[in-house]
């Protein structure tokens, strides 16, 4: 009977130091996180092994405002970097669709701008194919008919 009674307040005592354990390796975790060198470790970690970035992403792209800020970020570093933004345009000709509504969007903002709208247009007639497509186009339609 006594050996019974040390073994469950043994055990009681192990369950009780495991949960404190537990408990506080979570708030050590918070906590540790609440220093901005070790959110840079953290974050350093993440960016550097794929699957953690990946996983990362994943979360990310499940919020609205995550991927707007995503968005954002992309967008902005790509308006300043060239090689960026070759890359974002290598992906986006991987879409097709995604290319024809992103042209299709940007349409009447090019229009209202004369000098986006030139270079539109000269980058057009620089694509014989392209050219010859508008110009047949505007024949067909009598009120733009402007090509001879």
């Amino acid at each position: 009977m006594k050996t019974t009674i040390k073994n469950v307040i043994g055990l009681l005592v192990f369950i009780f130091l495991f949960a404190s354990c537990s408990q506080k390796q979570e708030q050590s975790l918070e906590e540790m996180l609440k220093d901005s060198k070790q959110q840079d470790k953290v974050v350093a970690i993440m960016a550097e092994n794929h699957d953690l970035s990946k996983k990362y992403i994943n979360k990310m792209m499940e919020s609205d405002h995550s991927t707007g800020m995503m968005v954002d970020v992309l967008v902005s570093a790509a308006a300043e970097d060239s090689v960026l933004a070759g890359k974002l345009s290598d992906m986006i000709t991987k879409f097709p669709a995604l290319m024809l509504m992103t042209t299709h969007h940007f349409m009447p903002i090019i229009a209202a701008d004369d000098h986006m709208c030139d270079g539109f247009c000269d980058h057009a007639m620089e694509e014989p194919k392209m050219a010859e497509k508008m110009c047949h186009k505007m024949k067909e339609t009598e009120e733009k008919s402007c090509c001879h």
